[in-house]
């Protein structure tokens, strides 16, 4: 993880070395933008361009069966859903993490429209343990590459000094991979589970609804989020079920150069909808349809500083922690532990 932060904050300051003095005439403060994590929660004015980078970290470890952990030897013993409950699994995860770096552009052709465009690329790597009849030893799988990339455009409804709402309307591309393989105990070249795909492999409708209400040094913000696959299934013969996400948050202005927030995330997904013929589900839980689809709430803990000097005029740096306080998975999952995600901002 030390690593990773370096080379985020490398790219921070190369950024920052090569970008030249802000258009714009207005200074902006902190809390101008929501928590880092929040995409697509603000507009821009006519003809202004921000760009963003990214960083995230997510840790998963341990395997729950809806609301309760359950230790590796129980996974290998548990029924499989996807062979009637006939079967037992051979594998069982241990932990994941996966990296991600994110890169948007946002740009206003007109003050109540503004285009965004956002891409990732993915780095995992997942711990499995084997059964203890072939020995239970432990192996590790590893994917990376080019996530999906979303095409979006932010309407606004209302504007004021005391609330902003706008709406926003887009679409994720298919350009991740769902084909990533790697070497496994039983094969070199086995494709891999569906966490460790690096796309949906479908065109999926977006939708989200913003809301920021300002009183005085206080804003306090709402996003809701929805998608849907809306090409059926994609080419491994399954597709993601819907995603709800809901996004409450506050911040406080201590300085115009510093804010803090806080945020309350609830997320559900729906069930998966076929499955990959090749993926094997009395493999591992990560690699049965059945174990897909959660309901989870987080909270996260973030900060944002801009600076106003002339040189560096209105370049943002982000940095929010996140942590489960409830999660209810569907079949056997392995719990997300944190998420931590630091960016910069720049308007042009």
């Amino acid at each position: 993880m030390k690593g990773q932060i370096m080379f985020s904050f490398i790219i921070l300051a190369i950024s920052l070395a090569v970008s030249t003095v802000l258009n714009s005439d207005e200074i902006h403060v902190a809390d101008s933008h929501g928590p880092i994590s929040i995409m697509g929660d603000h507009m821009h004015k006519k003809g202004e361009v921000m760009l963003s980078y990214r960083f995230g970290q997510m840790k998963m470890q341990n395997i729950a069966n809806g609301t309760k952990k359950i230790d590796i030897n129980s996974v290998m013993s548990s029924p499989n859903g996807a062979s009637n409950n006939s079967g037992n699994y051979m594998n069982s995860p241990i932990s994941m993490k996966m990296n991600m770096h994110m890169f948007g552009a946002m740009y206003a052709p007109l003050d109540n429209l503004t285009l965004m465009i956002m891409s990732s690329y993915q780095e995992k790597v997942m711990t499995q343990q084997r059964m203890p009849m072939v020995g239970g030893s432990r192996f590790k799988v590893n994917s990376s590459g080019i996530g999906d990339t979303r095409i979006s455009s932010l309407i606004n409804l209302f504007d004021n000094e005391m609330a902003k709402t706008n709406i926003g309307i887009g679409l994720s591309l298919p350009t991740g991979s769902i084909n990533e393989r790697d070497a496994t105990p039983t094969s070199k070249d086995s494709r891999l589970g569906y966490s460790m795909q690096n796309g949906t492999g479908t065109y999926d409708l977006i939708f989200f609804l913003n809301n920021i209400n300002k009183i005085g040094k206080v804003r306090i913000g709402e996003q809701f989020f929805f998608k849907k696959a809306a090409s059926g299934n994609n080419s491994k013969n399954y597709r993601y079920g819907d995603v709800f996400d809901l996004n409450i948050w506050s911040s406080f202005r201590w300085i115009d150069n510093v804010s803090s927030s806080i945020k309350i995330n609830y997320s559900y997904q729906k069930k998966m909808n076929g499955s990959d013929n090749e993926m094997n589900p009395r493999m591992s839980p990560a690699m049965d349809s059945y174990n897909k689809g959660n309901n989870k709430i987080n909270v996260g803990f973030g900060i944002n500083f801009i600076n106003t000097s002339k040189i560096l005029k209105n370049h943002r740096l982000g940095i929010e922690g996140i942590f489960p306080i409830y999660q209810n998975y569907r079949g056997l999952q392995m719990q997300e532990t944190y998420r931590f995600i630091i960016g910069w901002q720049y308007a042009l």
